[in-house]
């Protein structure tokens, strides 16, 4: 199916069939990214009395029961309750609608490349820096996703407590915001280091403004840089975030 959208000024026909699905399928391999000690999602059979929720165990049908972490094992949206004692849901700043956004790839720069600062232990490090985000962002939207490079098949298994995930400088986290961007999509599992003495403070710093972060996305290598239009598709969850399922439309 076509659709029109008007925005800024200009009409964008966008086939809704063709939308390019950025998350990580669960599939409860064992094979789901983790970070900061998570155990892999799983799931068991519920039983009760004689039922037994699996059919490749003479079930009726199959009832499983889920057990996830939501932020380290896989593609979520998170709100701002997630760093922060609030009411507000993830389903109460999660858009149904599309949202004008932007996808660029940027390259990782080494801690001792850079004097733009964060409010934690960077030696060794790698980071995404205010530097690389000013060279390819050429354009304000509401949404933002950010594809690190290198991207490889590897970041839908990656348990990166062996392999630490680079993160956002406070510079980039603020230039992110001077932008307007208001849903931030990233293919890394925080944007924060994972242990920044519990403050969390890029998260804080985007969520004085910004409305959802998504993490631990994969972004495909065929799909080009650009302007497009993107939907984040979550369960309807009363908690502060959610696994989901962004989908990008990209404008030819």
């Amino acid at each position: 199916m076509v659709t029109e959208i008007h925005y800024n000024n200009k009409v964008f026909s966008v086939d809704t069939d063709n939308g390019i699905d950025l998350s990580i399928r669960n599939d409860f391999s064992g094979r789901a990214p983790t970070f900061y000690g998570s155990e892999q999602p799983r799931y068991k059979a519920l039983r009760s009395g004689n039922f037994v929720g699996d059919i490749k165990e003479g079930g009726s049908c199959n009832v499983p029961i889920v057990t996830l972490d939501i932020h380290c094992t896989g593609t979520h949206t998170e709100s701002i309750s997630h760093v922060i004692d609030s009411e507000v849901k993830i389903t109460d700043v999660c858009p149904n609608g599309m949202i004008p956004t932007c996808l660029v790839s940027v390259e990782l720069c080494e801690a001792n490349e850079t004097n733009e600062s964060y409010h934690s232990d960077i030696v060794n490090e790698k980071l995404i820096t205010k530097k690389e985000l000013q060279k390819n962002i050429t354009e304000s939207c509401s949404g933002l996703i950010i594809r690190t490079i290198p991207n490889d098949d590897s970041k839908k298994t990656r348990d990166y407590d062996l392999d630490p995930a680079p993160f956002f400088t406070n510079d980039a986290i603020d230039h992110i915001n001077e932008l307007g961007v208001k849903h931030l999509l990233v293919d890394i599992p925080s944007l924060d280091k994972a242990n920044d003495g519990g403050q969390l403070g890029n998260h804080k710093k985007f969520f004085k403004q910004g409305k959802t972060i998504s993490e631990l996305l994969f972004i495909p290598n065929d799909l080009k840089d650009g302007f497009g239009f993107l939907q984040i598709q979550i369960p309807n969850w009363g908690l502060d975030a959610a696994p989901s399922r962004p989908i990008f439309y990209s404008i030819k």
